[in-house]
């Protein structure tokens, strides 16, 4: 039988890895996409142009990325989950159960899809009503589910950044989930709204806060499994 002091040491190695894998998803997620999208026209040209001149290789580097990051992100949340102390493990089953878990389960079907039924039938020139699924196109159905599921990982990291309250670290921690998951869902809501300035300061912040706010958490973890060793 494991001891609490090994369970806790274990807690401590499996939250520091997932952040560090959610850390380099989610700065490569950002290179890729960035240059992704700079690749394509301004003026979304039809689907037959898009797939004629479509490049498999720009688009499997963002979507990659991002399907791992559907399946790193739950498991250090609920890293967070056990790290929490018991009188506040209500906020972070709450940001794990109702809202990590449905992000991953939406977002890794929704890039499972892009990478490959969409992706095959952009190469084989199959594009009889693709337009709906194509994530560039104005009337993109993965595009809105895309939206869905980073609604809810917004949703997910304002409830656990409840669990921290200790020092200097937890307390950045805190404010730094707090600020990426406003601006995460506030981005989801302005582009469906189609204000598209406010929609890229938003998207603007969750990059900066996001990748910073999971190597502080990586360093609280690492922290952690030195202190139960």
């Amino acid at each position: 039988m494991k001891t609490q002091s090994s369970m806790n040491k274990m807690v401590s190695r499996i939250g520091f890895w997932s952040a560090i894998l959610t850390t380099v998803w989610t700065i490569w997620f950002i290179l890729a996409f960035g240059h992704y999208m700079s690749s394509l026209p301004s003026k979304w040209p039809g689907i037959e142009a898009f797939a004629a001149s479509f490049e498999p290789v720009p688009y499997i580097a963002w979507v990659i990325p991002c399907l791992l990051l559907a399946l790193t992100f739950p498991v250090m949340i609920s890293s967070i989950h056990y790290y929490a102390s018991d009188d506040k493990k209500l906020w972070s089953l709450l940001g794990l159960v109702l809202f990590a878990v449905m992000y991953g389960a939406i977002l890794a079907t929704n890039y499972w899809l892009l990478m490959t039924v969409v992706r095959e039938s952009l190469l084989s020139g199959y594009t009889e009503g693709l337009e709906w699924f194509v994530i560039s196109s104005p009337h993109s159905i993965t595009n809105t589910i895309e939206g869905i599921g980073y609604g809810f990982m917004g949703l997910a990291v304002i409830f656990v950044s409840q669990i921290f309250s200790g020092d200097k670290l937890e307390r950045w921690l805190r404010w730094l989930f707090i600020v990426n998951g406003v601006a995460g869902i506030a981005g989801v809501i302005l582009g469906g709204l189609g204000i598209m300035t406010a929609t890229m300061v938003s998207l603007a912040l969750w990059c900066l806060t996001f990748p910073v706010a999971t190597t502080m958490l990586a360093i609280l973890f690492k922290r952690a499994s030195g202190a139960t060793a």
